[in-house]
């Protein structure tokens, strides 16, 4: 009876006691969970019962939509003891008719053999799902150190924004405070203007006046004597003139009215046009928008930690629009012949014989009939101060008749010394330093971009000043250019600056989304680009540079992508695309490009370098996130020498690190601090002819040079 029983309450598919046993149209029974749940078809919604193989429709609601066994449920709800007529039933295991009892893990009714069997097996899984647990368990170690990379990264971002947002409202501030001053300066000028007009206008009626009253008593005088007989002493013709001169006088006062004295006079009335608009931008000026760290989280637990991925493109200041780029007409490139064709006046002289270049002197392109020729031109500035002012030099031609065999190699040889490995590791002493932070003329504010001439000048992009400043190499002011707006030759917040073979400077207009283009004495060429994602559009250019065929190349930061121009702004190509993979960037800032054509980028969010071929290929790459030797925080300025040395100034770490070609660490110098050779958040790096190493000492607003 008990076997019946027992049989009658067992699932024919799990060979177990029914789980929510639910009965088909067929009459038969099975388990809901998981016997007819592994039966049924979800596509056509059928289920195949496994005793007589008819096919039922499964109800809307699922399987659970079939009905309930009532009958079976009543059997199941029975006690134990119910079941069986005796103390004695079935183990559910070994299927013996001896004393059970339930394990205290299972609903399963055991002998006290298969109870212990049962109690090892489940000795067994635990140890090995203790196993399984000591090895995910480093999963959350490194969610939890991602997470504590995260929280850095964000308060860094987050000082970041706050400088942004400080040094936006300070240029608004003295915007606004410059424009007090030319009112209050135009209200100064109109009243003394008018102020002169009404002392002129009162001198000219007390003058009248003086004259009237003098008038009046010398008729008095005359005519109101004691005696009638002195009446006599007047003659007649004074009489006469008198009384002519009378009645002028009382028409004039007459014919005068109270105001007519000031009736020209103006009133001066200050108006501000559009305040409620200019009040509404001031309460929205600018907006924040949060940005996605992108952390690589290959070996993390998608169920433990939320990995975010595209991050939109950091905006905190108001966009401007920018200027519709005009065409302008591709400036060809020039070669020079076997020698340099001069004026006769000047015998020729051998390279060994050859003065070198003025500090402040360029060289140009000059064609003749015949042949090219390179004229020097030097600018002979008054003083120091009126160097730095545009139109205050004039310009002396001088020409040389220099072969040209051998004279590349013979210069490159003394004037572009190669560093070796030993020069490199004897750095770390401070050659000179110049700068401080304000706006006046030689100061900074945050300066980032840095890059030197052929003529060993150093020329700074002062950011926050919205200015390209350019010195000697002993850091004697030459000139500035540039102010802050979206017109030709004006800036927001300007990041990279690189010089050309021709001596042009490029810089990276940040803010404005383009790249423009200046003479060598700072006059304005041309600009390309505006805000975007296609081909040739820029989002927050950062760092810039040339190579020797006069392309241009442009971290197009927020993009995360490098794009190629011509030297008349035409797209020639792109490289790179969001991501942590070889030839992927996440916010690349800087840009360099050896004598061999390879394309150095600093992958700051990446904490790495990356190495290109000139059409963009992947070949190399080193670095990751860390402070020892060989490893970055933030990446930014990059530079490489004639032989191969690239020089990495490591923001984060507060250091340069210098690297081989292959990638390999060499050394590295500075330290955090505001002294001498000391650095806080290095932007820019350049190099000078002689191998010493300019920095741009972003956060203490200065220059060193190495």
């Amino acid at each position: 009876m008990e076997q019946q029983i027992e049989q009658l309450l067992t699932c024919p598919v799990c060979l177990d006691r029914y789980k929510r046993p639910k009965i088909l149209p067929c009459q038969h029974t099975f388990c809901q969970d998981p016997c007819l749940q592994q039966l049924a078809d979800p596509v056509r919604r059928k289920v195949k019962c496994p005793e007589c193989r008819a096919m039922h429709n499964i109800p809307p609601k699922g399987i659970s939509g079939f009905p309930n066994n009532i009958t079976i449920l009543k059997f199941l709800d029975l006690p134990a003891e119910a079941t069986s007529s005796s103390g004695s039933e079935s183990c559910q295991v070994c299927r013996r008719i001896t004393a059970v009892s339930k394990c205290f893990h299972c609903p399963k009714r055991l002998c006290d053999t298969c109870k212990k069997v049962h109690s090892s097996q489940l000795k067994v899984d635990i140890g090995h799902q203790i196993n399984q647990i000591w090895r995910e368990l480093p999963k959350l170690t490194e969610a939890a150190n991602l997470v504590e990379k995260t929280a850095t990264h964000i308060k860094q971002s987050g000082e970041m924004v706050k400088m942004d947002i400080k040094s936006s409202i300070d240029q608004n501030i003295r915007k606004l405070r410059e424009r007090e001053q030319i009112l209050l300066n135009e209200v100064d000028l109109f009243l003394q203007s008018e102020l002169r007009l009404l002392r002129v206008k009162q001198e000219n009626l007390e003058v009248e006046m003086a004259s009237i009253a003098s008038h009046c008593d010398s008729a008095e005088s005359k005519i109101s004597q004691a005696s009638p007989s002195a009446v006599t002493d007047v003659t007649d013709a004074e009489l006469l003139s008198f009384h002519k001169q009378s009645k002028e006088y009382l028409v004039q006062l007459q014919n005068t009215a109270i105001d007519t004295a000031v009736d020209d006079c103006k009133t001066v009335k200050f108006t501000l046009q559009n305040s409620q608009t200019l009040h509404s931008n001031i309460a929205t000026l600018g907006q924040l928008s949060s940005s996605a760290f992108v952390i690589n989280a290959n070996t993390v637990n998608p169920n433990s930690v939320a990995v975010s991925s595209n991050p939109p493109p950091r905006n905190p200041r108001l966009s401007l629009s920018n200027e519709a780029f005009r065409g302008l007409p591709v400036v060809e490139m020039f070669r020079t012949s076997s020698q340099l064709r001069v004026s006769p006046s000047v015998s020729s002289v051998s390279p060994q014989q050859a003065s070198p270049q003025p500090a402040n002197s360029v060289a140009t392109p000059a064609h003749s009939n015949n042949s090219p020729r390179v004229s020097h031109i030097s600018t002979v500035g008054r003083s120091e101060q009126n160097r730095a002012r545009p139109g205050n030099s004039s310009l002396e031609f001088t020409s040389y008749e220099v072969p040209l065999d051998g004279l590349v190699s013979d210069f490159s040889h003394v004037q572009r010394r190669s560093p070796t490995s030993a020069f490199y590791r004897t750095k770390g002493m401070i050659l000179t330093k110049f700068g401080s932070k304000g706006s006046d003329l030689g100061h900074f504010t945050w300066p980032r971009g840095v890059a030197v001439s052929p003529e060993n000048y150093i020329i700074v992009a002062d950011s926050s000043n919205h200015r390209v400043q350019v010195f000697t190499p002993n850091g004697q002011l030459v000139r500035v250019f540039g102010s802050y707006g979206t017109g030709e030759g004006e800036f927001d917040c300007l990041a990279g600056v690189t010089v050309n073979s021709q001596g042009w400077i490029v810089t990276a207009d940040r803010y404005n989304h383009r790249v423009q283009i200046f003479d060598s004495n700072g006059r304005f060429i041309r600009q390309f680009g505006q805000e975007g994602s296609r081909d040739g559009q820029l989002s927050y250019p950062w760092g810039v540079a040339t190579d020797r065929m006069g392309f241009i190349y442009v971290c197009d930061k927020d993009n995360h992508r490098v794009q190629v121009f011509r030297l008349d702004g035409a797209f020639v190509r792109k490289f790179g695309r969001l991501g942590n993979g070889n030839g992927q960037f996440e916010n690349p800032h800087y840009i360099a490009v050896a004598r061999d054509n390879k394309v150095i980028v600093s992958d700051s969010s990446n904490h790495r370098i990356q190495v290109f071929d000139k059409y963009g290929r992947f070949l190399l790459k080193f670095g990751h996130e860390g402070c020892g030797n060989g490893q970055f925080k933030y990446p930014r300025g990059v530079a490489v020498d004639q032989e191969g040395h690239i020089i990495v100034g490591d923001s984060g770490n507060n250091r340069l690190q210098v690297f081989r070609q292959d990638g390999s660490f060499l050394c590295s110098f500075g330290t955090w601090g505001s002294g001498d050779g000391e650095v806080k958040g290095l932007e820019g790096v350049a190099l000078m002819s002689r191998g010493n190493v300019v920095v741009s000492d972003r956060e203490n607003h200065r220059i060193q040079v190495f």
